[in-house]
């Protein structure tokens, strides 16, 4: 029979390896949390970065139709070289936004098994509580990744048939006839750069809150 003396040093050396280990997993919940927040925010800065580069494909779009333009074949270069770094801000919202997921998807697994474990039913009850606001404000950034990427889609492709259309036609008057399709376009633009401003707000203040909580 072990002494009492030893019993208790095992009990306590097992209450103390217990004790790790729930401390652990309460750090790495807290990391993963973190790191969620941080793929938000890189989700967010992408979908701002992508408006950036579209308006200066704008400029440049806007370049080459100008009558008074000195160079339009360099100009026109400048527009293919702004609308291949759109493509890329643009892919690069799609990654993002996979990245997140992928992020969620490991924090709510871990989290559920978390919360299964918990032995007080009302413990339990506030953690699938907790989990699910999560899981709810993490719904709208996923949406906001995607409605980003969407919105992004159409005027891209409008400006690539332009751009074809003048490719063996690049002179005044192939860039006077686009002067109405221009006009559309450009108010186009300033409708997606202010619907991307409230897509990015709404995602910042669920980050915020995401944080808060």
């Amino acid at each position: 029979m072990r002494p009492r003396h030893s019993m208790t040093v095992i009990a306590s050396a097992m209450m103390l390896i217990a004790a790790t280990g729930a401390a652990r997993a309460q750090d790495e919940g807290v990391k993963q949390i973190e790191q969620l927040i941080k793929r938000a925010k890189d989700q967010v800065e992408a979908i701002s970065d992508a408006k950036v580069q579209v308006q200066k494909t704008m400029t440049a779009y806007n370049t080459v139709l100008a009558p008074d333009v000195k160079d339009r074949r360099d100009a026109y270069k400048s527009l293919q070289k702004e609308m291949a770094s759109s493509e890329k801000k643009r892919a690069e919202v799609s990654t993002r936004s996979m990245e997140l997921n992928v992020e969620a998807d490991k924090l709510f697994k871990s989290w559920e098994g978390s919360t299964a474990a918990i032995q007080s039913p009302e413990l339990r009850n506030r953690s699938q509580q907790r989990l699910k606001r999560t899981q709810d404000r993490f719904a709208e950034l996923r949406k906001t990744g995607q409605k980003a990427a969407d919105m992004y889609s159409p005027i891209m492709k409008t400006l690539q048939d332009q751009v074809t259309y003048l490719g063996h036609d690049l002179n005044a008057a192939a860039a006077t006839s686009l002067k109405s399709d221009a006009d559309k376009l450009n108010a186009r633009a300033k409708d997606l750069y202010a619907a991307i401003d409230q897509v990015t707000a709404a995602a910042s203040a669920n980050i915020a809150k995401l944080s808060a909580e």
